[in-house]
């Protein structure tokens, strides 16, 4: 008996096919062929690999309008765009690998724009490919390429900004933007997606298109978060940049506001409706800050933690460190060892900047008297309600600014993007 003789050549990514493998039809769409493997989107959205060995036969139903996956149009050259698109990777650029079987950024300009078709409808949008990244793999200076690529956008009359990136990090990544980028004469939106873009349970298509309402519409010029506000596709969340984190690994309203209401809700007809009084409004002039100082370190601290842990950051030549601390702030300063490796960081001095672990809630140095004690190092730096990675990130910032202690306590201690509150009201608490 002869072999098959299955032909893919005359495919073109998007052709609406039917394949018949013994008593079974598949319709879907063609993907590609990938290592004997025959791959289709089926109508329920999800991706299946038919080895193409087993088709018995394959006849196109409709031919695509789309280009080939392969063909890439340089959308950067779009003159006076309503929004430039700034893709970084995560999983709203990714779609599944046959070969090992999990998801990598993988996916070019057009894609966006089939998986979310009504982005086509928000006026003129650029995209720029920055880079593919897991969030995971962020290092702070991709947040400075990301800045320096809106504010080149900006500079060139776009109206507002989407970054799409993994959500993993995401919040480090608003967060940084928000300094980086400030003041803002436009919304800079952060989005991306939980389950990737191939998968037919995807968030990614309500991500992208209802950011692009906040970035078209939104009256605040700040650094946001537009996420999936509750496990239906209704509507987002606007979240501040710097007052959000990742709550969730799995689920789609993963982000959650910290300290602070949502600044508004973004519907899926483009109805904006703001919920907060304290949206930072949209300033002339946007100005870049590009100088940061990455060499900071973030402690997490625990009953027994010893203080060798910041005596090894402080004999590694650290610029900062971080300690995400319990309570209001405590540290168990019955282990001496901890009280001198302060007074050590204090002598070289070094930062060290407190916040609380509990994630909701303020620093309050003047409750317990271990605080007063740990207080009196004119290198320790309480900031009030600010999020951990908040933080982090300013004092990599703050460090990049300036080495001296004094102007580094001085850039932690100002509300320089809305990071810090001085009251909180009851109903912020777990949105």
């Amino acid at each position: 008996m002869n072999a098959k003789k299955i032909e893919t050549k005359n495919l073109s990514f998007g052709d609406l096919i039917e394949l018949k493998v013994s008593n079974q039809v598949f319709n879907g769409e063609f993907i590609r062929e990938e290592e004997s493997l025959i791959i289709i989107k089926l109508k329920s959205g999800y991706d299946i690999a038919i080895p193409k060995e087993t088709v018995d036969s394959i006849s196109v139903i409709e031919k695509s309008r789309n280009k080939e996956e392969g063909e890439k149009e340089n959308k950067t050259k779009i003159e006076n765009p309503d929004i430039t698109m700034i893709t970084t990777g995560g999983t709203i650029s990714s779609k599944i690998d046959y070969k090992t079987g999990g998801v990598s950024p993988s996916v070019d300009s057009d894609y966006y724009f089939q998986i979310s078709p009504g982005l086509q409808k928000q006026g003129k949008i650029a995209v720029v490919n920055l880079m593919k990244k897991l969030s995971e793999n962020m290092l702070p200076s991709d947040w400075v390429k990301i800045a320096k690529e809106a504010y080149s956008s900006i500079k060139d009359g776009s109206k507002g900004i989407i970054v799409t990136s993994g959500t993993d990090t995401m919040h480090f990544a608003s967060s940084a933007l928000s300094f980086l980028l400030n003041p803002l004469s436009v919304p800079v939106v952060f989005t991306g997606s939980q389950r990737s873009t191939d998968r037919g349970s995807t968030d990614a298509s309500t991500n992208l298109l209802l950011s692009a309402f906040t970035a078209k519409s939104f009256s605040g010029g700040e650094s946001v978060i537009c996420m999936h506000a509750n496990l239906n596709d209704e509507y987002n969340y606007i979240l501040r940049g710097n007052k959000a984190r990742k709550m969730h690994t799995e689920r789609r309203d993963a982000f959650r506001p910290i300290n602070i209401k949502p600044l508004a809700k973004v519907y899926t007809d483009g109805k904006i409706s703001e919920i907060s009084s304290e949206i930072i409004t949209k300033k002339e002039d946007t100005k870049l800050n590009d100088k940061i100082d990455d060499n900071v370190k973030l402690i997490y601290g625990y009953p027994s933690m010893g203080g060798d842990i910041i005596d090894y950051y402080i004999d590694s030549k650290v610029h900062g460190i971080v300690i995400a601390a319990t309570g209001f702030g405590n540290l168990p300063l019955e282990d001496k060892t901890i009280v001198s490796a302060l007074k050590n960081a204090q002598k070289q001095g070094i930062p060290i900047v407190i916040t609380p672990q509990t994630i909701y809630g303020s620093t309050n140095k003047f409750v317990y008297s271990t605080l007063r004690e740990i207080s009196e190092f004119d290198n320790i730096i309480y900031v009030g309600d600010m999020t951990t990675e908040t933080a982090f990130v300013k004092l990599m910032f703050a460090l990049g600014k300036s080495k001296k202690l004094e102007e580094v306590k001085t850039v932690m201690s100002t509300n320089l993007a809305g990071e810090m509150k001085e009251r909180r009201e009851i109903d912020e608490f777990l949105i």
